[in-house]
């Protein structure tokens, strides 16, 4: 994988990180009291190790949220394994600049900001998708940037739904798969967002799909798998 797409993983995973932690603080991964701890534990370890520390803590909080197993489809690595053998961690001195550039940024304020801001890291435009409000018993397919996003919204502000049940999400760059990914964490999800890639087999759809959502954005590939596995909806 080229370098520029191991970077904006990483900014993409740290930007949705902080404004969880900002919206609810716990002084656990950012801030003075955090930096405290890790001035006194760090040793020989470098700001790369830090953020590895950070990610690994947060998928095993938000299952598949944050690791880069996840985000780029890596084959043989254990589902609790973030990054698995072959991993190439930041270079200690690109990663003292990443955690210092983000310190320095301003937050975004909500959660269509940080994921858009996730996506323009990768170099990826999302284009705007109408999805309206979405029921308790509603099985949605999703692909594309501006569709996630949407319905991402959508389950923030519903009631009674249930993101891992509800909705299937086909997603082969790694950029829509982090944007996906992410999701179960903005959402307070401790269960893995149900992810596919165009060429996986064995989808398993828990009854009627009702509605197939795709956004102009979507790898062409995956707006075609996503409609059949919605019945060509």
């Amino acid at each position: 994988m080229e370098a520029s797409g191991v970077r904006a993983y990483y900014e993409g995973a740290l930007s949705a990180l902080r404004h969880i932690e900002d919206r609810q603080p716990t002084g656990r991964r950012f801030g003075a009291e955090a930096d405290a701890r890790w001035g006194a534990f760090h040793g020989d370890l470098t700001t790369a190790d830090r953020i590895d520390l950070l990610i690994r803590d947060a998928d095993a909080q938000w299952p598949g949220a944050f690791g880069s197993r996840t985000v780029f489809a890596r084959q043989g690595v254990a589902e609790d394994e973030s990054f698995g053998m072959g991993w190439e961690p930041l270079d200690p001195v690109d990663a003292e600049d990443m955690w210092r550039t983000g310190q320095g940024k301003a937050l975004a304020t909500d959660m269509r900001a940080t994921l858009t801001a996730v996506a323009a890291g990768w170099g990826a435009t999302v284009v705007g998708c109408s999805v309206g409000a979405v029921g308790p018993a509603e099985k949605l397919v999703v692909a594309g940037p501006g569709a996630i996003i949407a319905v991402l919204e959508s389950f923030s502000m519903g009631r009674d739904l249930d993101w891992a049940d509800q909705v299937i999400v086909v997603a082969t760059p790694p950029a829509h798969r982090q944007l996906a990914a992410l999701g179960a964490a903005l959402l307070n999800v401790a269960v893995p967002t149900r992810l596919y890639a165009h060429t996986d087999v064995g989808v398993v759809v828990k009854g009627v799909v009702h509605r197939v959502i795709v956004s102009d954005d979507a790898d062409g590939d995956d707006a075609v798998r996503a409609r059949s596995i919605g019945g060509g909806q």
